[in-house]
């Protein structure tokens, strides 16, 4: 049985060997059809602008540094008032690449937890677009809230009386 490789929500490979010694900016810009699938992807109602700016910058060993910036404005479902809104992601990149003979196959007992492991370069590549799903998904809100918005719990009346409580009153009254 073989393992499948899913296919990317959205991709832009960028060669190592191609990337000049002092790094190469990229300026990524998805298209319509693009963000739609992004928006499934990450749980929102619409994505209406994503940018990303990003270096990739080799390093020693045949790695790469890759820095810069993912900006997006989604508009995402609020779960206080369940009233859609307009927000805006701003994520850092700042994520290492080995080639493969240098991946830990596990993280050791003294790594630092904080720390993120170096991702591993495959074939010769990196998927930069994989980066901006990745970054775009972990800069959106998983409970979000219109500005100015505050959750009220329901049932609050001085006693403290819990859910359960209205319960009990029907059931004293048969």
């Amino acid at each position: 049985m073989s393992e499948e490789t899913p296919t990317p929500i959205y991709s832009h490979y960028v060669r190592i060997a191609e990337v000049p010694p002092d790094g190469r900016f990229f300026r990524i810009e998805p298209d319509a059809r693009t963000l739609e699938r992004l928006a499934r992807h990450v749980g929102v109602v619409a994505i209406h602008a994503l940018s990303a700016e990003i270096k990739v910058v080799p390093t020693s060993g045949d790695g790469a540094s890759v820095t810069g910036r993912v900006l997006a404005e989604v508009r995402q479902v609020s779960v206080v008032s369940l009233e859609e809104f307009d927000t805006e992601v701003c994520e850092e990149v700042d994520v290492r690449f080995v080639p493969p003979s240098e991946t830990p196959a596990e993280p050791d007992e003294e790594s630092d937890p904080e720390i993120d492991p170096p991702d591993e370069i495959v074939d010769g590549t990196i998927d930069i677009g994989a980066l901006v799903c990745e970054f775009l998904a972990l800069g959106v809100d998983p409970y979000p809230r219109r500005p100015g918005e505050v959750f009220e719990p329901a049932n609050e009346d001085g006693e403290g009386a819990s859910p359960f409580a209205a319960l009990a009153k029907l059931k004293t009254k048969d």
